[in-house]
């Protein structure tokens, strides 16, 4: 194992640095410690094979495929990270085990994720569903079986990755009244986020302009994506107050949102080559994002009978997910998107000023970023 890059900086100290210089500190420490993520991660994953040492080589090979999994940006160890130092923590290996926990659960949700909308990659790559279906088929097992195999594989490593966030938080070198705290703050974010899911899913069922795409962005992607990472990073760091805990939830909330938002766009109008993930796949799903809920209730009936006829078709090709572009277009759907994306920005930016400065500036110029996302 390659032991992490060191990280020399001091910790931002408010009332110390002038704030423009406490902010780039800030942005510093958070960079600092991005480079340790994968190893932070690798950790946890380490400790879960030792735990699992006597299941067998199935098990082993499990966690394997899943470690394999990591990748991405790190947003949510960086969340964290900026929570913990922005609040004055300095307790690096702390850090380390929270942030390295909230990777994993992310993990964990993103591998049920794809079982359930049948993704077969991720990060423009196999994901762990298709390596194990692969694998299989090309050892001769027949093709009905190699997918249940690797539908069980991708629902049973997305668990061992919960169960291994959430032990991480258990046993973290911190007080154990900090340690529960972490936990249920973990659990609770779980369960809304499951809700969230669950609409979404349930969503597909619905005419697109009765589903309710902002409320499941907020409770599937806002709640752990954002609103939890900086609770994490907060309580880690000492700063629990009920005050604290509810400026990071609100501002995460509406950060969070307009990051789905922003993902959604993506999904419709995006790069496969950029963003790792074929643009039909939100179109062959039926997926009730804000663009196709709005699209839907604004289009006359040839439009509204098109999106009836594509969305959620399975056989859905590119010449298809192109007429659906040209409706959001001419419906102003995407416009009003984008409009709503600054305004969920501009909402926690407002929200987050009220936080220690350097995190304030942090938060906000991350959410600006998300105007330019192309992946």
């Amino acid at each position: 194992m390659k032991s992490s890059p060191p990280m020399t900086a001091p910790p931002v100290t408010e009332g110390v640095l002038a704030p423009v210089e406490a902010a780039v500190r800030l942005q510093a420490e958070v960079d600092a410690f991005a480079l340790t993520a994968p190893h932070v991660t690798a950790t946890h994953w380490r400790r879960a094979r030792s735990r699992c040492a006597d299941a067998g080589p199935a098990a082993l090979q499990l966690l394997d495929e899943a470690e394999a999994s990591d990748g991405g940006k790190h947003l949510r160890p960086r969340l964290v990270a900026a929570a913990y130092f922005g609040f004055g923590g300095v307790d690096r290996g702390l850090l380390g085990d929270v942030a390295g926990a909230q990777q994993v659960l992310h993990l964990g949700l993103c591998m049920h994720d794809d079982l359930i909308d049948g993704d077969r990659t991720r990060h423009g790559s196999a994901n762990l569903i298709a390596r194990y279906q692969e694998g299989d088929r090309a050892a001769g097992v027949p093709d009905a079986a190699a997918e249940r195999q690797a539908m069980a594989a991708g629902l049973l490593a997305g668990d061992l990755a919960l169960n291994a966030a959430l032990l991480a938080l258990l046993t973290a070198p911190a007080p154990v009244s900090v340690r529960h705290r972490l936990a249920t703050e973990a659990a609770s974010a779980l369960e809304r986020t499951i809700a969230g899911e669950l609409l979404d899913v349930r969503s597909e069922l619905l005419r697109p302009d009765r589903a309710e795409p902002l409320r499941v962005a907020e409770l599937k992607t806002a709640v752990y994506s954002v609103s939890l990472p900086l609770r994490l990073g907060a309580i880690a760091a000492g700063a629990a107050s009920a005050d604290v805990i509810d400026l990071l939830d609100r501002a995460g909330i509406a950060f969070g949102i307009a990051y789905q938002l922003a993902d959604d766009d993506l999904g419709l109008f995006g790069s496969s080559a950029l963003t790792g993930k074929s643009v039909l796949s939100d179109v062959r799903q039926g997926k009730r994002t804000e663009h196709i809920r709005l699209a839907y209730a604004r289009a006359d009936r040839a439009g509204q009978a098109t999106l009836d006829a594509v969305l959620g078709t399975s056989t859905a090709t590119d010449r298809d997910a192109e007429l659906v572009r040209d409706i959001v277009l001419r419906t102003g759907a995407r416009d009003v998107v984008a409009q709503a994306i600054d305004d969920h920005v501009a909402r926690g930016i407002r929200i987050a000023a009220d936080l220690p400065a350097p995190l304030a500036t942090y938060l906000a110029d991350l959410a600006r970023s998300m105007r330019s996302r192309t992946r």
